[in-house]
C-alpha cells in the first residue's frame, strides 16, 4: 500500500515537473510580450475555484521561483559560482543553495509587496490577505523576466570581457526598462490613471522596495 502511494507520488511528481516544461516557457513569453493581457488573465482566475487556477501557465509564485532557480543555475554555470557576505547573517543567509535560492526570491517579493500595497493604495481598498492576492500575483510574473534579465546581465558583465561587458549592460538596462513599461502598462490598465501618474507610483514603489533592500543588505553585511 505504501509502495502503490508512492508510485502514485512520483507519478504526478514527474507530471507537474514535465508541465513546466511547457507552462513555464509559455508564461514567460506571454509576460514579456503582453504584460497587461497576462495581468487580466491574474485577476480572472482568481475568481476561479483553488484546482482550476492558472490551468495555462504555471501560477505567479512558481513562475518567480522558477526564474530564480533558473537564474541561479546561470550562475553556477559561471566559474566563480555564488558569492557570498562575510558575516554571521549573511554565511547563514547563503549557507546552501536552497538558502540563496529562498533568499533572493524574498528579495524580488519586496518589489512585488510594495508595487502591490500601492495599487491597493490608489483603489482605496483596504489591504488583507484576499485583497492583496491580486496585484502580488500580477507582480510575480512581471518579476520574472525582469530576475531573468539581471541575472544573464551581472552574469555576462561579471565573467565576460570586451565588447561583452556593453552587452550586459545594454541587457541589464532593457530589463529595467521593460520592468518598468510593463508595470505602468498595467497600473494605466487596472488602475485607471494616466501614464505619467502609473510612471509616478511604479517609481515611488520601486524606489521604496529598492531602499528597503539596501537597508537589509547593510544590515546582513554589518555595515554601520
Amino acid at each position: 500500500m505504501d509502495f502503490m502511494r508512492i508510485l502514485q507520488s512520483l507519478e504526478e511528481f514527474l507530471y507537474e515537473i514535465m508541465g513546466w516544461l511547457v507552462f513555464y516557457p509559455r508564461a514567460l513569453w506571454r509576460t514579456l510580450t503582453r504584460p497587461v493581457a497576462v495581468a487580466v488573465y491574474t485577476g480572472e482566475q482568481l475568481k476561479q475555484p483553488r484546482d482550476e487556477q492558472f490551468t495555462e501557465m504555471v501560477s505567479p509564485p512558481l513562475m518567480l521561483i522558477l526564474t530564480i532557480v533558473l537564474a541561479h543555475l546561470v550562475e553556477l554555470g559561471t566559474r566563480n559560482g555564488t558569492s557570498t557576505i562575510d558575516t554571521v547573517l549573511g554565511k547563514e543567509l547563503f549557507s546552501s543553495e536552497q538558502m540563496v535560492i529562498a533568499t533572493r526570491s524574498v528579495v524580488f517579493c519586496f518589489f512585488g509587496l510594495f508595487g502591490a500595497m500601492s495599487m491597493l493604495r490608489h483603489q482605496r481598498q483596504p489591504t488583507n490577505r484576499d485583497s492583496l492576492r491580486k496585484p502580488f500575483y500580477i507582480h510575480c510574473y512581471l518579476l520574472a523576466p525582469f530576475a531573468l534579465g539581471l541575472a544573464v546581465a551581472s552574469t555576462v558583465m561579471t565573467f565576460a570581457k570586451g565588447h561583452w561587458i556593453l552587452l550586459g549592460g545594454a541587457l541589464l538596462l532593457l530589463s529595467c526598462l521593460w520592468y518598468a513599461w510593463a508595470q505602468t502598462a498595467i497600473y494605466v490598465r487596472i488602475l485607471k490613471i494616466s501614464w505619467w501618474k502609473a510612471v509616478a507610483t511604479a517609481s515611488a514603489a520601486n524606489l521604496l522596495a529598492t531602499g528597503v533592500i539596501v537597508g537589509l543588505y547593510l544590515v546582513v553585511a554589518g555595515v554601520r
